[in-house]
């Protein structure tokens, strides 16, 4: 018995993954077709899936759980508390899932992603395990692999997309590269706002869901993402180039 487990900040990125799991072919094993009730879930240890956290089968079968962590300072700690279950309940893969907050630049000055120096510093009390070839930590002779995962979309700037490297970025990126004339129309609805302050990450992907999305609400919107093809491809692109499709093609095996 075993689980992966996603720890990411909120539930917006909660549904992004719930979204991105469902894409690769994943099962809510707590969905009755045709009925609004559900079905409660059992972990592998047979405790049941609650407190916001989601539940899925991955085609072959394995248990992944995503955790909503209410904060991107508590997503290290809950991945502390996480790896030191393992003992009694086995970790296939630990995804730390958090913004990368920089300010978007050109890929050849990025630098180093951030979160790992992080990530590094946490997993000394672990003994500082080596990485493999893909740069992920590896714990327990492989038996427990961890990933990190920033969201961002080397996008150069453009009307409709925010600065700052974080989910809504990314979605917005794939937006505007989908479907080019909302990005305009977004950046003149948002210069046009009287008395408003500068428009951040979320003033932007929710002008985005206003406008094209509305009838889905926030959360639907970032798992309506990939219910489009053009947009789930623009996002396979810039999840690629950032690393993370291949983690979340390992989660879904």
């Amino acid at each position: 018995m075993s689980e992966s487990v996603i720890l990411c900040e909120g539930y917006h990125d909660r549904a992004f993954w719930a979204g991105w799991l469902t894409h690769f072919g994943c099962t809510d094993p707590g969905e009755q077709p045709g009925k609004v009730d559900r079905i409660p879930v059992k972990d592998p240890w047979g405790i049941t899936v609650a407190r916001g956290h989601f539940a899925y089968h991955s085609p072959s079968g394995k248990f992944v759980r995503i955790t909503p962590c209410h904060g991107k300072n508590n997503v290290l700690p809950a991945a502390g508390s996480r790896l030191k279950d393992r003992q009694g309940k086995p970790l296939t893969r630990l995804v730390i899932s958090t913004d990368s907050d920089v300010v978007a630049a050109p890929a050849a000055d990025t630098g180093a992603v951030p979160g790992y120096q992080a990530v590094e510093e946490l997993l000394k009390e672990f003994g500082s395990p080596p990485k493999n070839e893909h740069g992920e930590f590896v714990l327990d002779d492989g038996a427990t692999i961890i990933s990190v995962v920033q969201w961002q979309a080397e996008d150069a700037p453009a009307p409709g997309l925010p600065e700052k490297q974080t989910l809504e970025r990314l979605a917005c990126a794939a937006l505007v590269a989908a479907f080019p004339e909302r990005g305009q129309a977004v950046r003149h609805w948002l210069d046009s706002r009287p008395g408003a302050l500068a428009a951040g990450p979320k003033e932007h992907s929710w002008s985005h869901m206003a406008g094209w999305y509305a009838e889905f609400g926030c959360d639907a919107f970032y798992r309506k993402l990939w219910l489009e093809d053009r947009v789930a491809e623009q996002l396979r692109l810039r999840l690629t180039n950032s690393g993370a499709w291949r983690v979340a093609e390992a989660l879904a095996e």
